[in-house]
């Protein structure tokens, strides 16, 4: 067979929706999707309102996504180690509760831009916590089809993206940006409860006081021992420094100065749409080289920049935004496929907080920095920059041998074997047998 034909996906979602288990995970993890999506919104708009600009937009973003990065490998090193539905329903509350603070705050006074800050980085702490475990588990809830799952969550976290921001851009037209944050808090609570629902394995009662740093070497053992594993998060560190970081802070500020708070949710619903399209694709079938066609898939990412730097008009960056939401949502089901049926379960949650650490250390820098270098530059060199940087690092990308022909799984294959390629005559399978990740 040739290296472009692709292995139909197994058939797998309706039992899927038959598990209780995986319907509560489903609608925990698409509850905290949409608090992910409606926050930067809300937290813009609100930073906006309090006249603190788009260096204020930056630090904010910023302020709640650092600790989260800084203490990521700690969360990971102890979902490995406890059971993890008491740290996710313990980081749920201190995330409702920070986000409640910062309403609270909203609605009573005119908040300094610290107090902001403050509420920000504890929820971000609490994120450190709750982020490896709820990625981890995709394989112990629906062991059987990890690729069916990941397409399915895929796809109600692009739904969510379509829906969430035309909400909080609905809600910005009639409301203050309160009620946006509000959202995100209630979504915490949500999930905080659902996920307190799940019936899960856990871990051994018997393994002692956590060795956080011996497990964290070990799960950096892990990760270095997988190049294409490295090489895809070496890439993705450098593009949250200058594609991520600046177009989440420039596309807030730009398309909300140009054409509206209203304006801007819709165009990134128009991500959003795409970005289901994406996920229903990805879902479908799953090439024989994930990585290679993901990583083709991405550089559709790139036109939404330069057509925002260049004041494209609407319909023009709703085009573009339509075909970033394909390609990238179409990239994540290959990578968390990848990354979960390659990684033994043991160590799943560490090597995830490497990788999630990894692709997002450089993002709060990235926000930070945008507004000052907009600021003095202007927003179009460094959206530009951005577009550049998109197709330079998605092509290194398929450079790396090991990204390259990543291939799928093949049965009796234990889970974290070197990726080979696939002999045209051998079977092909993208189940996860004996596999957790």
């Amino acid at each position: 067979m040739n290296e472009g034909t692709s292995a139909p996906a197994p058939p797998g979602a309706v039992s899927l929706w038959a598990s209780g288990n995986f319907r509560r995970y489903f609608a925990a993890r698409s509850a905290s999707l949409l608090g992910d999506t409606v926050l930067p919104i809300g937290l813009s708009a609100a930073v906006l309102e309090q006249g603190f600009g788009a260096s204020g937009v930056g630090y904010a973003l910023a302020a709640s996504l650092a600790p989260t990065i800084l203490l990521m490998l700690f969360g990971g090193a102890l979902a490995d180690h406890f059971r993890p539905k008491p740290m996710m329903v313990i980081a749920d509350v201190v995330r409702f509760l920070a986000q409640g603070v910062l309403c609270v705050l909203l609605l009573v006074g005119e908040p300094s831009l610290w107090a902001i800050l403050v509420t920000q980085v504890v929820f971000g702490v609490a994120t450190a916590l709750f982020q490896p475990t709820i990625s981890g588990l995709v394989p112990e809830i629906a062991p059987d089809d990890v690729h069916k799952a990941n397409g399915l969550l895929r796809i109600a976290e692009s739904m969510v993206t379509l829906g969430g921001p035309a909400l909080a851009g609905i809600l910005l037209a009639f409301a203050p940006a309160t009620a946006v944050v509000g959202i995100d808090a209630a979504t915490c609570l949500i999930s905080a409860v659902l996920v307190a629902t799940l019936r899960l394995a856990g871990k051994r009662g018997d393994q002692g006081p956590p060795k956080v740093f011996d497990d964290i070497r070990e799960g950096w053992s892990e990760f270095v021992s997988r190049p294409w594993l490295y090489s895809v998060i070496s890439a993705f560190a450098v593009m949250g420094l200058v594609v991520f970081g600046p177009f989440q802070v420039l596309s807030a500020t730009v398309l909300t100065e140009d054409h509206g708070a209203s304006a801007y949710g819709l165009l990134m619903s128009a991500h959003g749409l795409g970005a289901v399209i994406g996920g229903l694709v990805g879902l479908r079938r799953m090439p024989r080289r994930p990585l290679r066609i993901g990583a083709l898939a991405m550089l559709a990412f790139a036109p939404q920049l330069a057509f925002i730097a260049l004041g494209a008009p609407v319909p023009l960056v709703a085009v573009g935004m339509l075909v970033a939401g394909i390609g990238r949502s179409y990239w994540a089901v290959m990578w968390s496929t990848s990354v979960q049926t390659r990684v033994p379960p043991d160590v799943l949650n560490r090597v995830l907080a490497y990788e999630i650490t990894g692709s997002m250390m450089l993002i709060p820098v990235g926000r930070a920095v945008a507004g000052p270098v907009s600021e003095s530059l202007g927003s179009t060199p460094v959206l530009m920059t951005g577009a550049v940087c998109t197709v330079i690092g998605c092509l290194s990308l398929l450079l790396v041998p090991s990204v390259r022909r990543l291939a799928l799984q093949r049965p009796g294959r234990v889970p974290g074997d070197p990726a080979e390629p696939v002999p045209a005559s051998s079977p092909r399978t993208e189940t996860t047998e004996g596999r957790s990740a």
